[in-house]
């Protein structure tokens, strides 16, 4: 990479027009307004005709990013979890043009539902690219601090007239390892099929976690692997997964029994969703309640953590995903 800069901006599961938090002034004007959450970074990551537009916020409240030599630029995208410590690489574009400023969309080239949806968000951009790559949010898990990245929104690493100053070098090193670390999660030419957001698609609110025939595959693997986990500790399985009492499987070993409700991932990187039903019964009510873990569940491998309640509040942020709402029948009088 001969030409690279970061840039930094809200943050967002999917870049696919959903809500975008962070500490930016933006973004705090507009909270508590309609426009809480609609920052114009919310369409970084999705294409029109093929080509993605990239917003970043000004610095020193005037200038977007450029160089004389404006083409074939890698930009590193980076956001901070709101709840978070630490910078995370989000995805990255190549063969980059920075444009100099600001840009309305290009609303003859976006599509009806596009340009009614980029509409609301009244947003812009300062650079372009055909090439992007794409961090899911499950994947974000080696965040990074650096004092130039906490202050900055942007700045150049390397290119022409760039100054290699000893502290851009260090940082251009960290990312470039960081990329290297990401590039076998990444998804290029992110799109609304092969990244759907499932903000958008409330019908499935597991949309963008694989296809049914996976999720079923990466079930049944996690199982094998949680029933052998326990078989080492000569414990007996009994299959609850039918009975809907908030937990999968039913451990025994003499007068020990574990509720164990087993969740998995293909990834390396933990993440789960879970019921009313399973949070209700098993995690506020149920002391033998336990939610097995497993990781890399395709793998020759697969790896099992085991958490009770407590340790599951511990090492997990438990935020509600879908809400059910349904008409309050108000009481007849009598």
């Amino acid at each position: 990479m001969k030409k690279v800069l970061w840039v930094k901006f809200g943050w967002s599961e999917y870049y696919r027009g959903g809500p975008v938090d962070g500490n930016f002034g933006w973004l705090k004007e507009a909270k508590g307004s309609k426009k809480e959450g609609r920052g114009h970074e919310a369409f970084n990551f999705m294409p029109v005709d093929g080509t993605y537009y990239c917003y970043v916020p000004p610095q020193n409240k005037v200038y977007a990013p450029w160089n004389e030599d404006a083409t074939g630029w890698t930009v590193i995208c980076l956001a901070k979890h709101p709840k978070h410590k630490g910078i995370h690489i989000i995805g990255w574009y190549e063969d980059a043009t920075l444009l100099g400023g600001w840009l309305k969309p290009p609303r003859d080239r976006i599509s009806v539902e596009v340009d009614d949806r980029s509409s609301a968000y009244d947003w812009s951009y300062c650079i372009k690219s055909k090439s992007a790559f794409f961090i899911p949010p499950e994947d974000r898990s080696i965040p990074f601090s650096h004092p130039s990245v906490r202050q900055g929104k942007y700045s150049f690493l390397i290119g022409p007239d760039i100054d290699p100053k000893p502290e851009k070098k260090a940082l251009l090193k960290l990312l470039t390892s960081r990329l290297d670390q990401l590039r076998h999660v990444a998804i290029g030419q992110p799109s609304e099929e092969s990244v759907p957001d499932p903000e958008l698609d409330p019908s499935d609110p597991l949309t963008g976690f694989g296809s049914p025939e996976h999720r079923k595959k990466v079930e049944k693997a996690a199982e094998k692997a949680v029933i052998a986990y326990y078989a080492k500790k000569m414990f007996k399985s009994k299959d609850m997964t039918k009975v809907k009492c908030g937990y999968d499987f039913l451990f025994k070993k003499g007068s020990t029994s574990l509720h164990v409700e087993i969740k998995g991932t293909s990834s390396e990187n933990a993440g789960f969703f879970l019921t009313r039903n399973e949070h209700d019964a098993g995690l506020k009510k149920n002391p033998a309640w336990r939610l097995a873990m497993v990781t890399q569940a395709l793998s020759d491998n697969p790896i099992v953590q085991v958490f009770d309640a407590k340790q599951l509040l511990k090492a997990f942020d438990m935020s509600p995903y879908v809400y059910l709402g349904r008409p309050v029948v108000e009481p007849e009088a009598v």
